[in-house]
């Protein structure tokens, strides 16, 4: 039987145990090197829209590009994460049938990461004091679009697939399900932490954004003081409203160009040390299971299941659904709140600081789930404590409404206590659904083997990284598009939306939903039938 690349000495796992251990694989293949590989992301994710904006001028000179190009290239994105899961199933080895893609789409991301910020300024930019016009540019418009395309709908999704396929193939052991998937879900949430927090503060740091400088009569002070901001449009305003004002460049987009090279090449250096340590620090025992067992019934190699006949379990599987669009809601009302984050602190402050606050203090509740839900989950089952979350994520939500009376509005100490007050109880209402949820997509997964006699993980995880994936263009896309109509009077209304509502709505429909998931009863029955199928069979003589 021919080798994989992948089963050659030095590309098998470290982790030679039969059972999950804390360390080194929790820690080091589910924990820091997804936090590694997934920061670059992050900060692909809510920092991009920015980019664009304020630096590319994207809204200036083509507006309607910047918000049609994350909405169009869903139905790409799709496409290549439906290619991932089916060549996730192609030939499963030993070496696993997720682990592989993980190395293969490192060195696409690198390439991509760079790509997406190496677009020279457009000519048709303008900026105060620039006085470049406002002609489109047509090729800086191509290599947006191919550096897009080329990130969400192949680089990404090769690692994203792959990364979260993980959990379900690592173990049938329901209490080394949990601990992984806690692992893998703390660092996404670490990642996406530290991007936000990280980059609230950076920008200003570091100067990522350009900024604008300009006079303005402050009333608590009662004299004449120089600001600075990133939007253009508020300098504008307020030397249009103020005959004293007068603007100033303090950082040009040139130089905030340069500084996201710097910044992406050190990205690309986390993302090969994190994609390194989650390959060799993992092991996928069920495809080790599944191709022994191929190979004890006499086939040279692993057989493939195709993805028509995966599509068939999976459409007429109720619980798949209910799981499916949970993480459609899951991911729709997540990327909305962290793309609008900084948004919703310009609105509400004037300034980035606030979306670190948030961050960094959101942190603590976020962590705090981590130890209460799963003894919850044991006690009342992963579905209930689920729903329990949801209720408390809405009413969190809900408060951060609070913050828009006219005079708590005017006071920003007001603002920032009702924002972080409202995102921590948020936050704490989320964890069963961001620490739980892929456990129990395992649940749905086992008992689909268990009824049907075939994994359906390579359609599955296609469909949940379309998902993951296709929601942060999306939502960045409708953050844009409004963004850019609104009035800045309304600003203040419309990011309080974007930033909280549409994910407590999320979550109050997510919470309904989840009462009619009662999958985990099938738990111990879908157990012993697997147990029994591994099991090789012998041949008796009549």
């Amino acid at each position: 039987m021919k080798t994989s690349f992948f089963e050659k000495p030095f590309m098998k796992t470290k982790i030679k145990k039969d059972k999950v251990t804390l360390f080194p694989e929790a820690g080091l293949g589910y924990l820091l090197g997804p936090i590694l590989a997934l920061i670059s992301n992050g900060v692909v994710n809510v920092w991009l829209i920015q980019y664009w904006d304020k630096v590319l001028m994207l809204g200036q000179w083509a507006p309607l590009f910047e918000t049609l190009l994350p909405i169009l290239s869903a139905v790409i994105i799709i496409i290549g994460n439906l290619f991932v899961g089916r060549l996730m199933e192609k030939k499963p080895t030993m070496a696993g049938k997720a682990r592989p893609l993980i190395l293969i789409g490192m060195p696409i991301i690198a390439v991509a990461l760079l790509a997406l910020f190496l677009v020279p300024l457009p000519e048709g930019a303008t900026w105060l004091g620039g006085g470049k016009g406002t002609t489109p540019n047509f090729w800086a418009s191509v290599v947006i679009a191919v550096a897009y395309n080329l990130y969400y709908a192949l680089a990404w999704p090769l690692y994203y697939t792959s990364h979260s396929a993980l959990v379900n193939l690592s173990t049938r052991d329901e209490k080394k399900r949990g601990l992984l998937s806690t692992c893998i879900m703390a660092a996404q949430l670490g990642a996406a932490g530290l991007s936000g927090m990280a980059g609230g503060i950076l920008v200003d740091a570091i100067g990522l954004l350009p900024t604008y400088k300009y006079l303005a009569y402050d009333d608590k002070l009662s004299k004449i003081v120089e600001k600075v901001t990133n939007d253009v449009s508020v300098a504008s305003q307020v030397t249009t409203a103020n005959p004293l004002g007068a603007y100033s460049m303090g950082i040009t987009p040139d130089q905030a160009n340069s500084k996201w090279v710097i910044l992406m090449i050190i990205m690309v250096v986390c993302l090969v040390i994190g994609c390194l340590l989650e390959y060799f620090f993992t092991r996928e025992r069920i495809t080790e299971e599944i191709v022994a067992k191929n190979q004890n019934a006499g086939e040279t190699e692993a057989k493939s299941v195709s993805m028509k006949e995966q599509i068939n379990v999976c459409v007429k599987d109720k619980y798949w659904w209910l799981i499916i669009v949970f993480f459609f809601l899951y991911q729709f009302g997540g990327q909305m709140k962290n793309n609008d984050m900084s948004f919703y602190s310009q609105a509400m402050t004037g300034e980035n600081t606030l979306s670190s606050i948030i961050n960094t203090v959101g942190a603590i509740p976020t962590a705090l789930g981590m130890a209460i839900v799963w003894p919850l989950a044991n006690k009342f089952t992963k579905s209930k404590t689920i729903i329990m979350g949801c209720a408390l994520a809405f009413l969190g939500g809900s408060l951060a409404f609070v913050a828009l009376i006219p005079a708590l509005q005017a006071n920003s100490a007001a603002v920032t206590g009702i924002s972080v007050a409202s995102f921590c109880v948020k936050a704490l209402g989320t964890a069963p659904a961001m620490y739980i949820s892929l456990a129990l997509l395992a649940n749905v997964l086992d008992h689909q083997e268990a009824k049907h006699g075939i994994r359906t993980d390579g359609f599955t995880m296609a469909v949940y990284g379309s998902i993951m994936v296709c929601m942060a263009g999306v939502c960045n896309g409708i953050i844009a598009g409004i963004n850019s109509i609104t009035p800045a009077a309304s600003k203040p209304l419309v990011h309080t939306i974007l930033g909280f509502g549409v994910e407590s709505v999320a979550y109050l429909v997510m919470g309904i939903m989840f009462i009619w998931m009662n999958v985990e009863k099938y738990t111990k029955e879908d157990k012993a039938i697997l147990e029994v199928s591994k099991e090789p069979k012998t041949e008796t003589n009549n």
